[in-house]
């Protein structure tokens, strides 16, 4: 029977041999250098291989819901099973090592592209086999080999076998075996799928994003000019603004000779609370591009929302509008919102409108600012609209800001998993930090998944904490337990502006309710993740205006103002924590060193009904974080520049005793082992992360 490949369709509007090559030519594209393109390739060449089926060109003919079976998916992916069994050199030769798992991989791709990435341990769904194999042993015609050799001219004629052997092993044997290249095979799989079911899209709907990518070679080619005007506008008046300018300076010339003379990829950038590093990370991407010489996006990450504005604000003063976008919950991209009022008079604007919104959704500008969610859900998710913007994540630099700001146990991992990834996908990492996090691995079953990872090089000399410009406050402890009315004594009884933070948004309630008896409204502000994003920014600029002034300001908060925010109280009350917390918490007291005595930090015990509250957080299997914080900050008060060898002593204890990559919490109810998940690829797990670990404000 003669087949005209012409009169099949993968959508009303487009032939399917052409949509076929134009996923093809788009995936190729994005995965063309790296160690998944075949994996990548093929998943592309057979994605809609089940589009043949009559009941499928029947659904798209007549628009209606075809009465046959028409799941063109699983029909895809069992087509590529019964190609690889007529077509076993072609497998060996293209897949070589590894390449059972590499079949796996690839089956599971194609069957679950309209889905997520499921469990491996069983990823096909039997039901939907029974389906499929009851629609082939009725012997549908459909052209499968004339198609594939139409991107494959050499392979073998197969079939859709209805041989009982061959449906029952593609039902029941088709699952992940565990083996020493575990983490390549978890991130070759996830970024194929990723970027298949990205190609996919963009080639159904027709989007042009070509001028997207120009954008990315405009923006490189400009950054280092742009930044170098914007630093020449800065006066380096003060002695702290001359210290920081020589820090920066610093870290630029030791990324350099990293780059030049070592293939790392990851750094570490751990410098005093205070000491500039939205500029200085900013300037270590310009060595990496200058020294790399490649067109390479920025993204910029960072914990909490109450801060990307003000990272935005700083990068629109340097880079302007047309490149820096910000994407988190709260943002608004103006592109598209002119775009949709443009459409009412002119309605050919609706493809740049889908355009505008997928660029967005795939991270395509040449530098984004967003939050830890977005960023880490996206290494290590399993749901498809997250991976759809994983290959933007290639070719990129990431500035890792306050990366402690993770719970304890997953530093370390996190840094592990960035280094085997930018390995792969050609990216850059700086990971910064005011607390020292310890990045060594020493977990035994860790080390084996993460086989090649070193240590990331230190970008800074730690003696910048023990210099006297960084002895800006005095941490007392109150190691007696208070209650809410005994805290709002003493803070009123300090007769000028403070900052509490409190483990808990019912503490900052209760507090603010107990201070509101003695304060005016315009003396007292409360901030926790129950205010909308607006309206915690209206609040902290009236606190800075407030500051500015000199006017006096009672600012009760949550965890959420620790980190990041350029705000410098002359006192800083704080609930205990453990170590990292108090120390990103008292960066909030005398930042920028104005003050004529050093600052003070009261770290206070608060407790209700007999318990503390800081127990309320660290519990379970984190009370041991608490406990080890307690042996660690023993004395009745420490200088901001005594804290370094407190913090080391903290962090080895994590690295030494904590299990690596593991986070657990009661609601809601999660409990993840990465190294477990990854060795046995259970990437269904890592959906939890969205709703779990992040610290989502």
């Amino acid at each position: 029977m003669v087949v005209n490949l012409k009169d099949y369709k993968s959508h009303p509007h487009k032939e399917l041999t052409v949509h076929t090559q134009g996923v093809i030519n788009k995936t190729e594209d994005i995965i063309r250098l790296f160690e998944s393109r075949d994996i990548a390739k093929l998943s592309a060449i057979f994605h809609d291989l089940g589009k043949m089926n009559m009941n499928f060109q029947d659904k798209l003919k007549y628009n209606r819901e075809s009465k046959g079976y028409a799941n063109h998916a699983y029909l895809s992916a069992f087509g590529f099973f019964c190609f690889i069994n007529t077509n076993r050199s072609y497998l060996l030769e293209v897949l070589g090592e590894n390449w059972e798992n590499k079949l796996v991989a690839i089956i599971v791709i194609i069957a679950k592209h309209h889905g997520n990435l499921p469990d491996f341990k069983m990823p096909i769904n039997k039901d939907e086999c029974e389906s499929l194999f009851k629609f082939i042993n009725e012997k549908p015609y459909i052209p499968t080999t004339d198609f594939i050799r139409y991107f494959l001219p050499n392979i073998k004629e197969f079939v859709l076998s209805d041989n009982l052997k061959i449906q029952q092993v593609f039902k029941d044997k088709v699952y992940y075996k565990p083996n020493d290249k575990n983490l390549e095979t978890f991130l070759d799989t996830q970024f194929a799928f990723a970027s298949l079911i990205q190609s996919d899209k963009t080639d159904a709907g027709d989007l042009e994003l070509e001028e997207d990518r120009k954008n990315t070679s405009l923006f490189c080619a400009n950054y280092e000019k742009k930044l170098n005007d914007y630093l020449h506008t800065l006066t380096a008046v003060s002695d702290l603004n001359k210290l920081r300018t020589e820090i920066r300076i610093e870290a630029t010339q030791r990324i350099r000779l990293l780059l030049q003379t070592t293939k790392q990829r990851v750094f570490a950038l751990t410098a005093p609370t205070g000491a500039g590093k939205t500029l200085m990370l900013l300037s270590l991407a310009n060595e990496i591009l200058r020294e790399k010489k490649e067109d390479l996006r920025i993204i910029y990450s960072i914990p909490f929302l109450s801060i990307t504005e003000q990272v935005e604000k700083e990068c629109l003063k340097i880079f302007g509008h047309e490149f820096v976008k910000r994407i988190d919950s709260k943002s608004i991209d103006e592109r598209f919102q002119k775009l949709q009022k443009e459409v009412e008079t002119n309605p050919d604007k609706a493809k740049e409108i889908m355009t505008a919104k997928f660029v967005e959704d795939i991270f395509l500008s040449p530098f984004i600012i967003t939050t830890f969610v977005r960023f880490f859900e996206t290494l290590v998710s399993n749901v498809n609209s997250t991976l759809l913007k994983l290959p933007s994540f290639s070719n990129c630099i990431f500035l890792i800001d306050e990366i402690q700001s993770l719970p304890p146990r997953l530093y370390t991992f996190f840094v592990a998993y960035l280094t085997e990834f930018c390995k792969r996908h050609n990216s850059y990492c700086i990971v910064s930090t005011a607390t020292m996090p310890h990045f060594a691995i020493k977990n035994t079953e860790a080390q084996r998944l993460f086989k090649d990872y070193t240590v990331p090089n230190e970008l800074l000399s730690l003696d910048y904490f023990n210099h006297f410009l960084f002895n800006r406050y005095n941490i007392e402890q109150n190691k007696k337990r208070i209650g809410v009315g005994e805290l709002a004594e003493m803070v009123l009884a300090e007769n000028q502006s403070v900052l509490v933070i409190v483990n808990t948004i019912d503490d900052s309630k209760e507090l603010f309710d107990e201070l509101s008896n003695s304060l005016g409204k315009n003396e007292l502000v409360l901030l926790n993740t129950h205010f909308t994003p607006n309206d915690r920014k209206y609040k902290i600029d009236y606190t800075k205006l407030r500051l500015q002034y000199g006017r006096k300001i009672i600012l009760v908060s949550t965890q959420l103002i620790e980190a990041g925010v350029d705000i410098d109280f002359p006192v800083l009350y704080r609930d205990m924590a453990i170590i990292p917390s108090i120390i990103q918490s008292a960066g909030r007291c005398n930042r920028n060193g104005k003050l004529s005595n050093l600052g003070r930090v009261i770290v206070f015990n608060l407790e209700k009904n007999g318990k503390a509250r800081a127990e309320l957080i660290y519990r379970g299997q984190d009370t041991i974080l608490l406990r080890k914080t307690k042996d660690y900050f023993k004395a009745d008060s420490y200088s901001e520049n005594s804290l370094l060898g407190v913090q080391k002593n903290f962090f080895t204890f994590l690295g030494k005793d904590l299990i690596f990559g593991e986070h657990n919490q009661k609601k809601p109810a999660v409990s993840i082992d990465f190294t477990r998940d990854i060795n046995e690829a259970s990437l269904y797990r890592f959906n939890l992360l969205i709703y779990s670990f992040l610290q989502i404000n």
